[in-house]
């Protein structure tokens, strides 16, 4: 009877300890694709209290402004990047990646779901010096491609422009198209 319950235990204990190193080793894996929330997160921390000036083009109508933005209406800029993040559990074997000294390639595997098709990261010197992305959502009725570029400063590494490109096509309607054009000055 002792016998049963000393084996008991230990295999309880064995059992125990298996699970806790299980779930250290997940929270030190790094994420499998380029992070591209976190590091727009950290852009956006950067730029906070500098000046934006930034030209939105609607199908053909151009406005140009200049503004200092909140962090939050930083975050709402950069919300096309923050919305690319393509590292979510359901997405973990969904892109196939490309590396090479200055360039990393994830794109979405042929017959895999993921509104992100491709997200490119070049790097100068071992710094990020652009992040871009395409995306695509489609269904019979509604079709919107968006492509988005970061542009980092080569020497402080810090966010220097960005542009987003959105066309929106909806059945039985003239497509719309929105380009976003901005720099930040110090």
């Amino acid at each position: 009877m002792k016998l049963k319950y000393l084996i008991s235990s230990l295999t309880l204990l064995w059992w125990l300890a298996a699970c806790t190193d299980i779930s250290n080793d997940r929270d030190s894996n790094e994420p499998a694709y380029f992070p591209i929330k976190e590091f727009t997160e950290v852009a956006v921390e950067k730029a906070y209290g500098k000046k934006l000036v930034k030209e939105v083009n609607i199908n053909g109508q151009k406005d140009r402004t200049t503004t200092s933005p909140t962090e939050e209406e930083w975050l709402q800029e950069l919300s096309f990047f923050l919305d690319a993040d393509i590292n979510r559990p359901a997405l973990a074997q969904s892109y196939q990646t490309q590396r090479s000294e200055s360039t990393l390639v994830h794109e979405l595997k042929e017959g895999e779901k993921g509104k992100v098709k491709k997200m490119t990261v070049k790097y100068l010197e071992g710094n990020v010096k652009e992040v871009s992305f395409r995306s695509e959502t489609k269904n019979p009725f509604y079709t919107s491609q968006t492509r988005g570029v970061l542009i980092f400063h080569s020497e402080s590494g810090k966010l220097d422009q960005y542009s987003v490109e959105n066309i929106q096509e909806v059945v039985f309607s003239r497509p719309n198209k929105v380009i976003i054009s901005a720099s930040i000055i110090e």
